[in-house]
């Protein structure tokens, strides 16, 4: 029988959001849920461990809540069914529980390797949005893990996800200019030039992604390694100031 090395374990604990100065009384909460597994022995040279952090809401309107539950697990979609009645936080510890089971069970001589990481940034909101960033890594084996960064911004009043494209109506041929421009400065392009290789933007234009967050520095786009370049790359963020956006954006205090 196998040995658990760490058992399975769910913490909970209270914290702010980061907010910036312009942030109504109307602050949104969280506690933070954690679940950890780390598993030796199933073979030699086996591995899993799972270490998932992600924000809860607590003291907030049904529909905000709802709503940020909603697009939170659409970060588990890869791993769980999330469709009709799901509870998060039972949910992902019933989960890894019995795929170690299974595993445990069905484990053959060689070598299995299963690890995932997922663990939120800061919050950023104001008195109109809430912004909310996952970074996650998964492991199975081969040349390299799969990462990249889940993203969604809602607004506070509706709890609707917020399209940035609704956020520039009016100013759309100068967003993306300016966008542009921010994107060969970071990647040393000249401004001249169009953006080709190694960026697989079409016709050397840049695209935005609807992967996006609010920060304290300005909207950010995240682009996931082997989505607009080679693997090697990385994550790939593009950071718009605040003070160059000021004018375009609504929601931008």
């Amino acid at each position: 029988m196998h040995k658990f090395l760490i058992p399975l374990c769910i913490t909970v604990f209270m914290v702010s959001c980061f907010s910036n100065k312009t942030t109504s009384d109307a602050v949104v909460n969280f506690e933070k849920i954690e679940v950890k597994k780390k598993v030796g022995d199933l073979s030699i040279d086996s591995t899993y461990e799972v270490s998932v952090v992600y924000h809860n809401p607590v003291n907030v309107p049904v529909y905000l809540k709802d709503s940020i539950l909603k697009y939170t697990k659409l970060l588990f979609a890869s791993w769980f069914d999330v469709k009709g009645q799901f509870d998060l936080n039972g949910s992902v510890k019933k989960h890894f529980d019995e795929h170690f089971r299974q595993i445990a069970e069905n484990n053959l001589p060689g070598r299995t390797i299963f690890m995932l990481e997922i663990s939120p940034e800061d919050v950023y909101q104001n008195k109109d949005i809430i912004s909310f960033a996952y970074n996650w890594m998964i492991y199975e084996g081969g040349v390299h893990p799969n990462s990249g960064k889940f993203c969604f911004v809602l607004d506070k009043s509706t709890g609707s996800k917020v399209n940035y494209k609704n956020l520039i109506k009016g100013h759309e041929a100068e967003f993306l200019s300016l966008a542009e421009a921010e994107f060969k400065k970071q990647a040393g392009i000249k401004a001249d030039e169009r953006i080709y290789e190694p960026y697989w933007f079409k016709d050397g234009k840049l695209h935005l992604t609807d992967n996006y967050m609010f920060t304290s520095k300005g909207i950010v786009f995240c682009y996931d390694p082997y989505e607009i370049a080679p693997y090697s790359f990385g994550l790939i963020e593009l950071t718009l100031p605040y003070d160059k956006i000021k004018d375009m954006v609504k929601f931008h205090k």
